[in-house]
């Protein structure tokens, strides 16, 4: 990157990966796009390589749902961000017509690749050169890693990749029936098993399976197979196997001759030479899974590798993570390539109860292993090396050196004329080592840590507990290590459920010790990084362990360790290279689930005076920025203190966006630090901290777990026997209550804080605590006592200059007077608060504002007008991704269309309210959504469908006691029930709907 954040194109062209996750390569380095919408749209033009992409394909692509109107300008805006972060992106993405076009070269795009290696295998077989298209198939293969965007790309994107996998799948049947063909079926039984228990219903893949089967010796194993075919194709699709699998069933149980098993090519006699090769590699474990991008880096560096100097490739990673497995993996693939043998050494760079092996000590055992005698090793280190050298030099050799600690331990043992392959492993990223090129390996896929478990376990024990298995791999944090020995735990207790590992493994404290066996575990790999670490290092490590949650930032680590952001990042970064931690962008950082137990326990065990100075450092962070965060996004609130002075708006944060943004990145944290300051004893901060909870959530919908954060916040503010911080905390938390649709609960919390309130002689806090009740009031149907108490609270706020909570009573009042008929008052009212939140600029409450609005106008006849005033609320709502409020402004739009008499636009409203309810937390508004619902399909005479909406609305609305909602529930089932002409079931719904409505002095005309 420039200064500017430019990317600079004068470097390496990116290498762009599809065939699974999405990922960008520059130089090796992995660039992340975080953006859902950017590896939407980059995805679906690399698929389309060399192509022109319409605009609107892209748009399809990048939505699952409705696009927004300004679908179009994302999508050009989203291009332009491509084109900045990826270097060369102006010449890989290119403007053509009214689209664009991706750019690239074969060898940058992996689906160019397999495209290519398909289609050498076809030609190969054309020329009658078997083995020639086994190895392209091969290698096409070795490049999928997955579905497109892991599955998660969206219709479009999905769509290309179940025909990417249909191709993948064809390319595999035809290279197994080629093995077959050559004899080779011992050595892929276990391949075409893995890839039937993926795709059980394709047939040819299990004859595949059953004629590898049976040339192996194993007939009733495939006789086995197709009667599995045969229950699963009858359970799955009601049909039984096809002519060729039947016919193949046949022919094996009669032993036809036509299937009998190809002769193998006979192996070319090779002479015994006076100097054997060395060949040392240790030994390849065969339920290997995945890793496949890895091992297709390291291959196809081998392959390109220059002649007359040494090809070093080293893979870095933490503890635990696979590394020298793969080394040991790629190197068997590659060993062929090497005539002069292969070596590998344990360097023993983190390796319990053993000193790291010296260059000396590493020379002497390499040329050892080499058939070197013992007397022509020399005792001095000039000598040994120069042994060394001299052994290599020329030789074509594949060296592995594994478990290294630093530069040093390795560079003397790189040979320097020689066309070899050298693999290094190791913890920390060796950035001492010139020439070499470095691979990060990381989590391992959840498809290829399922593989371990279902090669360990066997497909069926995990079948019969599917979630349970997603579960254990969630728990084992993508970690080989962890992944093993919880599958060997499972496979040495049989009677043990997948479950009850997972229970184990649930208790954070015991987790590290549940994943130890025959004392090689996650918690050892860890201590040997924690422990090769400097004093200074160690320290910066254990105060880290005090952070709450899983991600944080530069700012958070400037607070734990007391210093400034920049020599906090200085220290993030050097963690990073020991992966101890990992990068997941400028500026934020992630602990792997298991680190963070790891760090969590040495923290806890090593406590020093001062680890409780970083933990407050962290909660007074905590609790000034998300203040800041909230003062900007719901100015005029009340500050917290002695003063009754309102919030000054955009305090603290330059946007409302940026403060947003902010708390959406922290709110984990925020809540787990909550239940920290609680348990350490810090009542201040845990008293403070849950309102910044509430109002973000407010807004983002997470009111469970707030409540639960807010009623630690009333139990903190009650030791601390301070009566303003837990009326605060019952206020927010009463608010929670409510979005939940827990009125009682809410009504409680209420009159608790009015009592606290009076207490206190507060008389701002009286009048918002009076205000909310009559909020909660009018959602129970107690119309004429939520009015009262909103004229008081308005009148109040305006006394004391309350102007915040003078719009909201309005706000509030108005939605009380349309469901009395007062249409002309309720227009006055809600004019009179969108006003006053335009003012302070507050965007979240001027959304419930307009859309009462918009109900008074409607009352009044003017529904262009009405839905002016909705569209306007609808685009507040959109804009600050206002998940709680969103369904209800939808179903409002809804309504108004309905009146209009545009039914098929009200229906596609209503029917997108219907999906955000289902997805959002809060449920106050589930009732008023299946309302609205049930009216379009009233309008649209699909009775049956209204009736179900109208039903679900009045279930809901009994249970919360939501006695409006009921009475208009009541309402609807009248009418609909009248239209399907059952007259009785008409009088009796309308009746209880009078009763309810006349008991809330609701007018007709407002029914």
């Amino acid at each position: 990157m420039t200064a500017e954040g430019i990317q600079d194109d004068s470097g390496t062209r990116p290498e762009f990966a599809v065939l699974g996750s999405l990922e960008v390569r520059v130089g090796g380095e992995l660039l992340p796009l975080n953006s859902a919408l950017q590896q939407r749209v980059l995805v679906t033009l690399l698929l389309e390589a060399g192509r022109v992409v319409p605009l609107s394909r892209l748009i399809a692509a990048a939505w699952q749902e409705e696009p927004p109107d300004s679908s179009e300008h994302q999508v050009r805006k989203t291009v332009a961000k491509l084109r900045g972060r990826i270097p060369h992106g102006h010449g890989i993405i290119v403007t053509d017509g009214s689209g664009y076009r991706a750019v690239v070269d074969t060898e940058e795009l992996d689906l160019l690749r397999f495209q290519r290696r398909l289609s050498q295998a076809r030609e190969s077989l054309e020329a009658n050169e078997q083995e020639g298209a086994v190895a392209r198939l091969r290698e096409a293969l070795a490049l999928w890693r997955g579905p497109v965007l892991a599955g998660s790309g969206g219709r479009v994107v999905d769509a290309a990749s179940t025909a990417l996998e249909e191709q993948r799948l064809t390319a595999a049947e035809q290279l197994y029936g080629l093995l077959l063909d050559a004899g080779e079926a011992a050595g892929i039984t276990g391949e075409l098993r893995a890839l039937v228990d993926e795709h059980p219903l394709r047939e040819t893949l299990r004859s595949r399976l059953m004629l590898a089967l049976y040339h192996s010796g194993q007939q009733a194993a495939a006789l086995d197979e197709f009667s599995r075919a045969r229950e699963q194709l009858a359970d799955e699709l009601g049909i039984d196997p096809g002519a060729e699998l039947t016919g193949l069933h046949e022919r094996i149980l009669r032993q036809d001759p036509s299937i009998s098993r190809p002769e193998r090519a006979a192996a070319p006699v090779v002479l015994h030479q006076e100097t054997e090769a060395p060949h040392a590699l240790p030994f390849d474990v065969p339920d290997f899974s995945g890793r496949s991008h890895e091992l297709q880096w390291i291959c196809e560096r081998a392959r390109g590798a220059q002649d007359g100097s040494p090809t070093v490739l080293a893979l870095d990673g933490m503890g635990g993570g696979g590394k020298t497995t793969l080394a040991v993996r790629a190197a068997h693939q590659l060993a062929e390539r090497y005539p002069d043998g292969s070596l590998f050494i344990d360097l023993h760079g983190f390796t319990p109860g053993q000193t790291p092996l010296s260059p000396f000590q590493a020379q002497g055992d390499l040329l050892a292993a080499a058939g070197i005698p013992s007397e022509e090793i020399s005792t001095v280190p000039a000598g040994r090396a120069a042994r060394w050298q001299s052994y290599m030099r020329g030789r074509q050799m594949l060296l592995v050196l594994d478990n290294s600690a630093s530069s040093e331990q390795v560079r003397e043992l790189i040979p320097a004329f020689c066309d070899s392959l050298v693999l290094i492993t190791s913890r920390p990223r060796l950035t001492g080592l010139d020439g070499a090129e470095w691979l990060s390996v990381g989590a391992l896929p959840e498809l290829d840590s399922h593989q371990i478990l279902r090669n360990t376990l066997g497909a069926e024990r995990v079948e019969r507990e599917p979630d349970s298995a997603r579960e254990l791999l969630r728990l084992c944090g993508g970690l080989p290590l962890a992944v093993r020995i919880a599958a060997a735990r499972l496979a040495n207790r049989p009677r043990w459920s997948v479950q009850r590992l997972v229970e184990r493994l649930r208790d954070h404290n015991r987790r590290l010790d549940e994943l130890t066996s025959e004392g090689r575990g996650v918690a050892s790999a860890l201590l040997l990084s924690y422990q090769s670490m400097p004093l200074e290092q160690r320290t910066a490590f254990r105060l880290l362990g005090h952070h709450p949650g899983r991600y944080l930032d530069a700012d958070e680590a400037a607070a734990l360790l007391d210093t400034d952001a920049l020599t906090a990042e200085d220290v993030l970064e050097e963690l990073v290279d020991i992966r101890l931690l990992e990068a997941r962008e400028p500026g934020v950082y992630a602990l792997h689930d298991l680190v963070r137990s790891f760090v969590q326990r040495v923290a806890q065990g090593e406590r020093a005076p001062q680890d409780g100075q970083a933990t407050e450092r962290l909660l007074d962070h905590y609790l000034r920025t998300a203040e800041l965060a909230c003062d900007t996004l719901f100015p005029g609130r009340r500050r917290v203190g002695d003063t009754d002075e309102e919030g000054v708006a955009g305090s603290g944060f330059g946007h409302k966006d940026r403060a947003l943004q902010w708390l959406d990145q922290h709110r984990e944290s925020l809540l787990a630090a909550v239940d920290a300051a609680y348990d350490e004893g810090l009542l201040w901060h845990a008293a403070r901290l849950p309102r910044e909870l509430g109002f973000h959530s407010s807004i983002r919908g997470y009111d469970a777990s707030a409540n639960v954060a807010l009623e630690k916040g009333v139990k903190a503010s009650t030791r601390l026997g301070d009566p303003s911080l837990a009326r605060l905390n019952l206020m927010n938390l009463a608010m929670g209550k409510w979005r939940l649709g827990q009125l009682s609960g809410a009504v409680a919390r209420l009159e608790e804080a009015v009592d606290l309130s009076r207490q206190m002689e507060d008389e701002h806090s009286e009048a918002e605590c009076r205000a909310r009740l009559g909020q909660a009031y009018n959602s129970m149907g107690e119309l004429e006592r939520a009015l009262q108490l909103s004229q008081e609270a308005g009148e109040r706020a305006r006394e004391l200059g309350f102007t915040r909570l003078d719009g909201s009573s309005l706000s509030m009042l108005s939605l009380i007077q349309v469901r009395l008929g007062r249409f002309e008052e309720a227009v006055e009212s809600a004019e009179r608060a969108v006003a006053i939140f335009d003012s302070i600029k507050e965007v979240q409450l001027s959304v419930s504002a307009l859309s009462y609005l918009s109900q008074a106008v409607e009352g009044l006849g003017r529904f262009e007008e009405a839905l002016a005033r909705t569209d306007a609320a609808l685009e507040r709502c959109r804009r600050m991704n206002m998940l709680a409020e969103l369904p209800l402004v939808l179903a409002r739009r809804a309504d108004v269309l309905v009146r209009m008499g545009e039914l098929e636009e009200a229906a596609d409203s209503s029917d997108h309210a219907l999906a955000k309810a289902a997805s959002s937390t809060g449920d106050i508004h589930r009732a008023a959504v299946h309302l609205a619902v049930g009216r379009v399909r009233y309008a649209q005479s699909d009775l049956d469908t209204a009736k179900d909406q109208q039903l679900l609305a009045h279930e809901i609305a009994c249970r919360m006691e939501l006695r409006y909602d009921e009475a208009c529930a009541l309402w609807g089932l009248a009418r609909t029930a009248e239209a399907q002409g059952d007259a009785r079931l008409a009088r009796e719904h309308r009746a209880a709907a009078d009763n309810l409505f006349s008991l809330m002095k609701v007018p007709e005309t407002a029914r």
